[in-house]
């Protein structure tokens, strides 16, 4: 049996919890891994074949941002399951929902089908749930294509409820409005997955092109290029100008990773163990007290990461 990686065109290891076993089935109408992957190949292809250092830059700060999303989620899910532990109710939906939202950035900023431009770190709420679905279609059947998008909007509405209407019965349920923590993590799980799965298909495309020797020292990224990494920006209201927020760490990392790195690796050993340490680590409890919320507990939530 052909494994996941070897669908993506690499000899890499990784065990899938959700995509793994997504097999073709054709009374459930469902075309499967190996149909997602023969759509999506095929397209990394044809992005390495006109390989640049400028291509090079782009697709090294959209791993590096999918790897951060996936991280974020993570530590969203875990949050949601404190909170609620906790009996912080309000906080549940919108954890929820946001760990999914996440995931599907995190998908659509690995996918070759993906446009980069200006607007793409701004995705929307819709735009992300649409164009995820747009990308589910190529995996799953047009039956568990609406189940996602509907489980998606209805997280959604439990975030709003509890953010701008208050119901008087509270958030009913373990995760809130419509949806459950677990299922909240099975979505951004199986998110998550689709985007490392993407992240494989690029090294495997850029190994087909290259070969398996060193790495092409003629690819390397330009720090400038890869200021929207580092240099958070949110768009300013009614003819303001721009906020922009720069992040030490963040300029860092991209720093170290425009000097070291010359070819993708797929995004959960892209800044290695002391980055994902790092980022973990930045959302520590700074209250002395056995029972406050630990994100290093919830590193491997999602994605398994070095």
């Amino acid at each position: 049996m052909v494994s996941s990686t070897e669908l993506a065109g690499t000899d890499w290891g990784y065990d899938f919890l959700e995509i793994g076993g997504l097999g073709q089935d054709a009374k459930l109408g469902r075309p499967g891994l190996k149909n997602y992957a023969a759509r999506t190949r095929p397209l990394f292809d044809s992005i390495v074949k006109e390989w640049s250092p400028k291509l090079h830059t782009q697709w090294l700060l959209r791993q590096y941002l999918a790897l951060k999303l996936v991280m974020a989620a993570s530590i969203q899910i875990g949050s949601a399951d404190h909170a609620y532990e906790q009996n912080i109710q309000m906080a549940v939906p919108y954890l929820s929902y946001y760990a999914m939202f996440n995931a599907m950035r995190a998908n659509l900023l690995t996918s070759p089908r993906t446009q980069w431009g200006k607007k793409t770190l701004a995705m929307g709420h819709d735009r992300a749930r649409e164009d995820y679905a747009k990308e589910l279609t190529f995996l799953l059947s047009e039956k568990e294509v609406a189940a996602q998008s509907k489980l998606a909007v209805e997280a959604k509405h439990g975030r709003e409820l509890m953010s701008y209407r208050f119901p008087a019965s509270g958030a009913p349920g373990p995760g809130g409005f419509y949806v459950y923590r677990d299922a909240a993590e099975k979505f951004s799980r199986f998110a998550a997955e689709l985007a490392l799965f993407n992240s494989f298909c690029l090294y495997g495309a850029v190994e087909r092109r290259f070969g398996d020797m060193g790495q092409p020292n003629d690819f390397k990224a330009d720090l400038d290029w890869l200021s929207e990494g580092w240099e958070h920006r949110l768009k300013g209201q009614r003819g303001e100008q721009d906020a922009i927020y720069p992040d030490d760490q963040d300029l860092y990392q991209l720093a170290r990773l425009a000097q070291r790195v010359t070819k993708p690796v797929p995004f959960p050993w892209l800044v290695g163990e002391g980055g994902i340490e790092d980022f973990f680590g930045s959302f520590v409890s700074h209250v002395d007290d056995e029972d406050a919320f630990n994100p290093d507990e919830h590193w491997d939530r999602l994605v398994d990461l070095p």
